[in-house]
């Protein structure tokens, strides 16, 4: 066996029985350069911890903040979903099936991800492209258009694999920063999911895939926002008139977010939100 593989992990028995049926199945998996215990092993670190699944050097930041709720809210499913695409090449959606491209599934070299990541998050992502097709070894200009993730894409992953039946886009040149964030604020305490659309140069300080090519303000990264959100007005309290919240330098917006495989707490000031957030999707 692997020395490589945490077989430590404690999650919930139920959890680990699914498991112990993906790993004693004999139906061959589909996806030729991928390690089955390695795939396992990878779902069960991110069962311990959903932080962990990992975009790595590939632009699937869009699919990987769904993908991170999923296994947050539905870890059964996370499971039958991993062990479908790995031996059948698809799974069920709520609505249709996922199916994973021949190609892809044929497809080896530097995967600049962990296994289990590449074979779902390539999948969602190859599933929507229309023209340019996911592929480890595709130059990296290729690789960062094909990896661009829309709001509607976005949402229909929120249907597909979370299950919620409503899921609206937010954007802020139109519903204006703050609504964004009260929306999101909403949702998650509702029960449901927001993901942000940020400049992460901007808001976070680093750099993303297309940061070389375009201005620093231009969205270019989706993240998960985890909670803990409030929007402090200049004496310190929350829900004060947004006019008087975008006016004063002395406000301050507060978020949990996933992003880059681990959890980000943002602290920062209004002027920022309002150059750099760029808007939520919110499923509930």
């Amino acid at each position: 066996m692997r020395s490589d593989i945490n077989m430590t992990a404690k999650i919930d028995p139920s959890l680990e029985e699914q498991l112990t049926k993906f790993a004693r199945s004999r139906q061959t998996g589909v996806w030729n350069h991928l390690d089955k215990q390695q795939v396992i092993s990878d779902i069960r670190d991110r069962l311990n911890n959903p932080y962990q699944i990992q975009q790595g050097e590939q632009p699937f930041c869009g699919p990987a903040a769904v993908v991170f709720e999923l296994i947050r809210k539905q870890p059964d499913r996370y499971i039958d979903i991993c062990q479908n695409l790995y031996e059948q090449g698809s799974f069920d959606g709520y609505t249709k099936k996922i199916v994973a491209a021949g190609r892809l599934c044929r497809s080896y070299g530097n995967l600049r991800m962990p296994q289990v990541d590449w074979m779902l998050l390539a999948t969602l992502r190859d599933c929507a492209n229309k023209v340019l097709p996911v592929h480890p070894k595709a130059p990296k200009v290729v690789r960062e258009l094909g990896g661009i993730t829309k709001p509607w894409e976005i949402s229909g992953w929120v249907r597909e694999l979370l299950g919620y039946s409503q899921a609206k886009s937010h954007p802020t040149p139109l519903a204006g920063e703050f609504r964004a964030l009260q929306e999101a604020d909403s949702s998650i305490k509702a029960g449901g999911v927001a993901f942000a659309l940020i400049n992460s140069q901007g808001l976070l300080g680093t750099n993303s895939f297309l940061a070389s090519r375009f201005h620093r303000i231009y969205p270019n990264h989706w993240v998960a926002i985890s909670g803990n959100i409030s929007i402090l007005g200049p004496s310190g309290y929350a829900n004060e008139p947004s006019t008087k919240i975008t006016k004063n330098k002395q406000s301050r917006v507060n978020f949990d977010i996933y992003s880059w495989g681990r959890k980000i707490h943002v602290n920062t000031d209004t002027a920022t939100i309002k150059d750099f957030f760029w808007g939520v999707t919110i499923g509930k």
